[in-house]
């Protein structure tokens, strides 16, 4: 172990080591040797960095020091950890401290096992030179050794035994001469171990090392390592055997007491995501393919606000007792009940055949936490999102099946929160499409797999093309082209709208500055999508700016269109308005798009910096219905409350100072009642599909005013 200097932090962790092993008992190294190790275990550990590898291998080292420093007493691990928890420097976090005391134990464990088998192997060549040389000195060695031992014949008769076993067993030594080993034999015993010992006798094994318990005068057991080796006669029979017993009762208990807190979450006593990985690990393992398991993997709906309400020891407090109500309403006989750290738990049905369904499983837990919970004179309601996994055999690992019923939780959230629901594969799947798309995005924007196609306006008073719409397309290299509408709404989601936009912005505006006039003179101006993620974005306007003064187009064929969601949310301090007024500042168009799907807010849209407004293409498609296009006479009812809703929608926006485009337009009669109404322009299939951006100036002069 390389000495590190020592410190104030070091040197008070010396001290606190030192008291802490002192009552555990004296180290027979002596008080010199004992007082110069601890202080360099000190230095070591706090000068480690608090890595969990690197706080691992510290403990191995420690451990392996106190054992050869003779702190052999399995309590000075305990000792050991009390001292370190205590006087540890706070970056020192909890996975750190984790990995350090499992480091701890480990060496501990191994450096005895160690210590354990040179002794053994001390004693059996003491055994086999007494008979050659000195009597005296195995007696020296049987008689000091810390371990039990007992000296049996080729028949397993006992011949000798030293005190050490005959305290572990709690009997006189005189008592246990002459009686056969196989009377040592403790019900939990494996059949293995018995097995192994008459291979010994038999001469078939010269070695066999393995736990054992030792039944005590009185009916009490202890914990063994129990060591046996044969000595075998000039001719290569066995001659004697030689079994050696360590108690390691103490330091069983307390790997018990390490795997536990190991595998359990402290705030609750429940098993922990380790306990249940490992669970789920065995049952799928040993699944057949038939075999049903079921999840319910669970998450409170708005404990963040309990914590931000009440604070983080009440919060704590709830989480305990949904552990408790949730532990009432399963059956710890069957279902294994996790806690996956926060507010998250899970709980584990196998087997759910018949009346152990999963469903009724989370019903059950819904129950019970119908009750609002009482703490300092609070009512507390508590409600939860279950997702639901059934038939989890045939996912692969426990990774699988948890990401499985996180989604299904995250469909129930989605629905309202305070119900289940259950995992579809199918969903599953295009949900796992989706994202896969979404991680691909940012991507695709780089490898220039991204282009823009141009769909018309045009006006329906004089004909001739006033705007370009800019619409996105993804060629994918393995699905192929795709639309917008498969994955911006993705790119909202995820935020690459942002990037996106960005990029859209400025092709759009570059491609517009270099289409020529049509022929009527008029420039053609540009109509780009603004999603409500950039309105938020700070760096709009910059990037606005930025993309105007790069592609040399005047701001004023710049349209912004932003859908009525966006643009008609007053909230958020009004930051919305604030951001349109800025960019209606810089002499941008700004448009209002699918104007009449929302909730509008009609005094908030008088207040808008809007030139122009956009008719939903549902509203359109109301004008002249399907059957009317087909020849068919159209109802006079259907058709008139569908006019009397556009012409409502023109008079509004006339009234607020702006001008209308109808979108989906397909029929000539749809343009000619728009053109009716007052509607200034026009966009639909009627005039053109999108088209690439190098037939635009074609498109123009198709589409210009008769002369």
């Amino acid at each position: 172990m390389t000495d590190a200097p020592p410190d104030p932090v070091s040197t008070d962790l010396a001290t606190a080591w030192s008291l802490a092993l002192a009552e555990t008992g004296p180290s027979l190294a002596g008080g010199q040797a004992a007082r110069s190790l601890l202080p360099r275990l000190a230095a070591r550990i706090t000068g480690t960095e608090a890595g969990e590898r690197s706080c691992r291998e510290a403990g191995r080292e420690a451990a392996r020091a106190l054992v050869e420093g003779h702190y052999t007493d399995p309590e000075s691990v305990a000792a050991s950890i009390a001292a370190l928890d205590g006087a540890l420097p706070e970056r020192f976090g909890r996975d750190a401290r984790a990995a350090l005391y499992g480091g701890l134990a480990e060496g501990f464990a191994h450096a005895l096992r160690e210590r354990t088998r040179a002794e053994q192997e001390q004693i059996r060549q003491a055994v086999i030179s007494a008979r050659l040389a000195s009597e005296a000195r195995f007696r020296v060695v049987f008689r000091n050794a810390a371990l039990g031992i007992a000296i049996a014949d080729r028949a397993g008769r006992v011949l000798e035994v030293n005190q050490r076993l005959a305290r572990l067993l709690g009997v006189e030594t005189r008592s246990l001469r002459g009686r056969d080993l196989r009377e040592l034999k403790a019900p939990q015993d494996p059949p293995r171990y018995w097995t192994a010992y008459e291979d010994l006798l038999a001469g078939r094994r010269s070695h066999y090392s393995a736990d054992k318990q030792l039944v005590r005068e009185g009916g009490a057991t202890i914990w063994t390592r129990t060591q046996a080796s044969v000595v075998r006669d000039a001719h290569g029979g066995v001659e004697l055997l030689i079994v050696a017993f360590e108690d390691i009762t103490e330091r069983r208990e307390m790997n018990e007491r390490l795997l536990h807190q190991a595998t359990h979450d402290p705030l609750t006593a429940l098993p922990n995501r380790t306990r249940l990985q490992k669970r789920l690990t065995e049952l799928l393992r040993e699944a057949a393919p038939g075999d049903r398991v079921g999840l319910c993997f669970l998450d409170l709906d708005g404990f963040k606000e309990v914590n931000d309400t009440f604070g983080h020891e009440l919060g704590d407090r709830l989480l305990a007792a949904v552990a408790r109500r949730l532990a009432a309403a399963t059956d710890p006989q069957r279902h294994l009940l996790a806690r996956m750290g926060g507010d998250e738990f899970v709980v584990l049905v196998p087997g759910t055949e018949g009346p152990h369904s999963v469903t009724e499983v989370a019903d059950a837990v819904l129950a019970a936490l119908r009750e609002p919970v009482e703490l300092d004179g609070h009512r507390l309601r508590v409600t939860a999102s279950l997702g639901l996994v059934e038939r989890a055999a045939s996912f692969a690992d426990p990774t699988q099946l948890l990401r499985a019923a996180d989604a299904s939780l995250y469909w129930a959230k989605s629905e309202g929160g305070a119900r289940w629901a259950l995992f579809d594969r199918e969903r599953y799947a295009r949900q796992k499409a989706r994202r896969a798309l979404a991680q691909a995005l940012p991507a695709a924007i780089e490898r220039g797999e991204l282009f823009l196609e141009y769909q018309p306006i045009v006006d329906l008073a004089g004909g001739g093309v006033c705007a370009m719409e800019a619409l996105v397309r993804w060629n994918h290299p393995e699905r192929g082209l795709l639309g917008p509408d498969q994955f911006v709404p993705l790119a909202e989601e995820t935020g690459a709208i942002v990037a996106l936009g960005r990029w859209v912005l400025r092709r759009a505006v570059a491609d517009a500055a270099a289409w020529p006039a049509g022929p009527d003179g008029r420039p053609v101006a540009v109509a780009v999508n603004v999603a409500v993620r950039q309105l938020r974005e700070p760096g709009l306007h910059a990037a606005l700016t930025e993309a105007l003064a790069a592609g040399g187009l005047p701001a004023r064929l710049l349209h912004l269109e932003i859908t009525e969601t966006a643009a008609m949310n007053p909230g958020e301090g009004g930051r919305a308005l604030e951001t349109l007024r800025a960019l209606a500042g810089l002499g941008v168009r700004i448009v209002i798009d699918d104007f009449g799907t929302g909730y509008s807010n009609l005094a908030y849209l008088r207040r808008l910096p809007a030139h122009m407004l956009k008719i939903d293409a549902s509203f359109v498609a109301d004008l002249v219905p399907a059957a009317a296009k087909d020849g068919a006479a159209a109802e006079g009812a259907d058709a008139g409350s569908g006019e009397a809703v556009v012409a409502g929608l023109i008079t509004l926006a006339h009234a607020c100072g702006m001008t209308v485009t109808a979108e989906g337009v397909e029929t000539p009669e749809q343009a000619e009642r728009l053109r009716g109404l007052g509607a200034e322009t026009a966009q639909g299939y009627l005039y053109s599909r999108a088209v690439a951006n190098e037939r635009v100036p074609q498109l123009t002069s198709a589409l210009a005013p008769a002369a």
